[in-house]
């Protein structure tokens, strides 16, 4: 089995590097995929009879369905778009600290699938120190159950500041993002989740980094998520500059896609692509109903593939709602002619 993960290409590099060519890659090759989910409107009537069963207040209610403003900002989740997220339990509230020579890191929230988890962290460093998306951790771990490396991963400071609006940007305050790539489709609900920085750095310009803060920051909590993926087989044979594909299933959900591909041209077309070069077989788009197209694929993803099959998972950076969408479009740019087909989505 042959596979193109971002992370661990390099070995021998430290790991911020590993960071940096995963979000540089995750940003350009996930920016040929698409694929979403969104699932019934049921929230209202769930927390109505949440409400008269358990006698819930107003401002309890109002805390069950509130969003972080940073996460809801990261995924552009209008409120219908939390409130379905939080009825579907994707969305878990962590609120675990840990501080350090007078730095703070607090996880705040996660949203989960099947595919990965991305984690959104708070750091506040001591009055002085001004945090920028230039600061970096020297060191970060992540352990799934005790295992570390248990889960593939990226992340950093986000490019502005956690302060409300009339905040100046430049603060000592700032959130952090990870994102985790479930490459095996493991199960992590209910799974203890333990991640440590080390070391805060900072840029003394042209990537000279240097320590700023020395210390360790280990916070641990369990993972909550309900994945609400939903499988469309499509049993479908394509022709692609002459070979053969055939499309065997289309996985969904809010936050994530995976596409299952066999076929008799597929060998041809892998080699056409020079996936074993960092290429990648194809470039996705959603087809909505009116006629635009979905394609903010930010998240992170993973290419696998044998002679005869071949496997591509790639997270959502933004949520769209399935039911306004109408077909995938895969288009494979290393054919000349015929290169792209079309699956619709029933």
């Amino acid at each position: 089995m042959n596979n193109n993960d971002w992370n661990s290409v390099f070995p021998e590099v430290p790991q911020r590097f590993h960071e940096t060519v995963q979000c540089t890659l995750d940003t350009q090759i996930l920016n040929n995929t698409g694929r979403k989910k969104v699932l019934k409107k049921r929230f209202p009537i769930v927390l109505a009879a949440v409400i008269a069963a358990l006698g819930v207040t107003a401002a309890a209610t109002a805390y069950i369905i509130q969003w972080n403003d940073k996460l809801a900002e990261r995924f552009d989740a209008n409120e219908e778009q939390q409130n379905q997220l939080v009825s579907d339990s994707a969305i878990a509230s962590v609120d675990q600290t840990v501080t350090e020579s007078g730095l703070t890191v607090t996880a705040v929230q996660t949203l989960g699938h099947k595919n990965g988890v991305y984690l959104l962290f708070d750091v506040k460093a001591p009055e002085g120190i001004t945090l920028s998306d230039e600061n970096l951790f020297e060191g970060t771990s992540v352990e799934i159950e005790g295992i570390e490396n248990g889960a593939n991963y990226s992340g950093g400071f986000l490019s502005d500041t956690n302060q409300n609006v009339s905040s100046p940007a430049g603060t000592n305050e700032r959130y952090y993002e990870i994102w985790l790539s479930n490459t095996d489709q493991a199960d992590w609900n209910g799974k203890k989740i333990t991640v440590t920085f080390s070391n805060l750095q900072a840029n003394n310009e042209k990537l000279d980094m240097y320590t700023e803060l020395e210390g360790k920051w280990t916070l641990s909590w369990m993972l909550s998520y309900t994945d609400q993926a939903q499988t469309f087989e499509i049993n479908q044979a394509y022709d692609i500059g002459g070979h053969e594909v055939f499309v065997k299933s289309i996985e969904l959900s809010p936050l994530s896609m995976t596409i299952d591909l066999g076929g008799t041209g597929l060998e041809q077309l892998i080699e056409d692509a020079g996936l074993d070069e960092l290429g990648t077989l194809f470039m996705p788009s959603l087809i909505l109903y009116d006629g635009t197209t979905f394609q903010s694929f930010g998240g992170p993803g993973s290419e696998n593939w044998t002679e005869t099959e071949y496997t591509r998972t790639i997270s959502f950076d933004k949520i769209l709602d399935v039911d306004q969408l109408t077909g995938i479009t895969l288009n494979f740019q290393s054919e000349t002619s015929d290169n792209a087909l079309t699956v619709s989505i029933p």
